[in-house]
């Protein structure tokens, strides 16, 4: 019989998808994301935002080939991909897409694999809608060049994405509209 992982089901998946809704209606919560002993919780992630109408882009290989299957979403370069997995440790090599004037939601949204977001060297004050006053934050694992280019990314609002921190339990969300800044 096929045993699959509780991150496939539906009861986890809706406790997981308001967890991703609060985060990004809060940048800088840090909130707890349910997925299999010994998992990544980017791949919980990706197992409750992703189905057969998207497109995935995994440059650093983070999926086994056997996740593939399950999530769904077809395979696309970086440039055209709706999510794009991508570990933060190494600075971003690609051009994401950053959806039309008359369509901004047709752009991506990178679910970026981090150490850690509740201690770490690089310190990120936030500010903007859902963010009471600012909001600051450490993490381990992010190169600052993602800050970088995630600013040249968002600079054209409502043009942008959306950035989604996943370590190995949690996720923190920094939104298009959030203002983001290296402290």
């Amino acid at each position: 019989m096929l045993e699959v992982s509780a991150i496939w089901t539906a009861h986890v998946q809706q406790q997981n998808y308001r967890a991703l809704l609060d985060a990004i209606s809060h940048p800088g919560r840090v909130k707890s994301i349910l997925h299999q002993q010994g998992g990544l919780a980017s791949l919980a992630v990706l197992a409750t935002l992703l189905d057969a109408e998207v497109s995935l882009a995994d440059p650093d290989d983070l999926l086994e080939a056997e996740d593939w299957p399950l999530l769904q979403a077809s395979a696309a370069s970086p440039g055209e991909a709706d999510y794009i997995l991508c570990r933060g440790n190494r600075a971003a090599r690609f051009q994401p897409k950053l959806g039309s004037l008359p369509s901004p939601e047709r752009s991506a949204t990178l679910i970026i694999y981090v150490d850690s977001l509740h201690r770490g060297e690089l310190k990120l004050s936030l500010k903007g809608p859902g963010v009471n006053g600012n909001a600051d934050c450490s993490i381990a694992g992010l190169d600052p060049d993602w800050i970088r280019r995630r600013e040249e990314w968002v600079c054209g609002y409502p043009l942008g994405v959306d950035l989604l921190l996943v370590d190995d339990s949690a996720v923190l969300a920094l939104p298009r509209t959030t203002k983001v800044e290296v402290a």
